[in-house]
């Protein structure tokens, strides 16, 4: 599983192909409310140019709340992407920079025709690879309200729909848990770098079951935006291996 967790704060945004329509600058893009969408009238190739407070080696780079249809190319930190309807009928792109070097600055470009586009969230994202055993779930956790009358008929509240992961960390050794063995980070450092509901993303599933090769579709169906209701734990197995159980809900856009 993909945990994509640590995004810098942005510095600053800038348009290249288009003028804002919303009054706030594009800091909607950032603020974690994926359904809250910053609009843009392109005027020609649009990129959304993100000047970050720190450098990071991106890994994944998600665009939310897209009023374009599914198909449409995106492109970011190298990586190119296609956006997918999700079957709850919103649009996004989701894209895997396979890059080794640190950057201060990404370029989303949407290369779209649609004259007012909207965009919900942008988050870029370091990435670790975490094993998690057999028995993981996604379920969907419908926020509608529900009351009855006194003869019984059912009044129904509508609420938005969203994915809540539940999932088990497979067993390893010390160094990947507490002593940076995964390229200098490890479990307690992304549990700290999610705490306190920072934003950060999951990606259960995402190779071919029988070639074993990335999948860009698939990861893009299984990836969640949101937060860790459940910090990964880290729960000794035998002697110096441990396991470890995560719980994350959607932010849904």
């Amino acid at each position: 599983m993909l945990i994509g967790y640590g995004m810098p704060a942005p510095q600053s945004v800038a348009l290249v192909g288009g003028t804002w329509l919303t009054a706030d600058g594009g800091a909607a893009l950032f603020d974690g409310k994926p359904a809250r969408r910053a609009r843009i009238a392109r005027t020609g190739a649009l990129s959304v140019n993100i000047t970050l407070a720190e450098a990071v080696v991106p890994g994944i780079v998600a665009v939310l709340g897209l009023n374009v249809p599914a198909g449409v190319t995106v492109r970011a930190a190298g990586a190119t992407g296609q956006t997918v309807r999700l079957p709850t009928g919103t649009v996004c792109a989701w894209l895997f920079p396979t890059g080794t070097a640190a950057v201060s600055s990404v370029a989303v470009q949407i290369e779209t025709t649609v004259a007012n586009v909207e965009v919900g969230e942008i988050a870029i994202f370091r990435t670790v690879d975490v094993g998690i055993t057999d028995g993981w779930a996604v379920a969907p956790i419908d926020a509608s309200t529900h009351t009855r009358t006194k003869g019984g008929q059912v009044n129904t509240v509508a609420g938005a729909v969203y994915r809540r992961l539940t999932a088990t960390l497979s067993g390893r050794a010390t160094a990947v848990v507490r002593k940076g063995g995964m390229a200098g980070t490890d479990w307690e450092t992304v549990a700290m770098a999610m705490a306190g509901r920072q934003r950060a993303c999951v990606v259960p599933q995402y190779r071919d079951i029988q070639t074993k090769a990335f999948d860009p579709v698939l990861a893009a169906r299984a990836a969640m935006y949101g937060h860790a209701t459940q910090l990964p734990s880290a729960e000794n197995i035998s002697r110096q291996y441990f396991s470890g159980y995560l719980e994350f809900e959607e932010i849904p856009a």
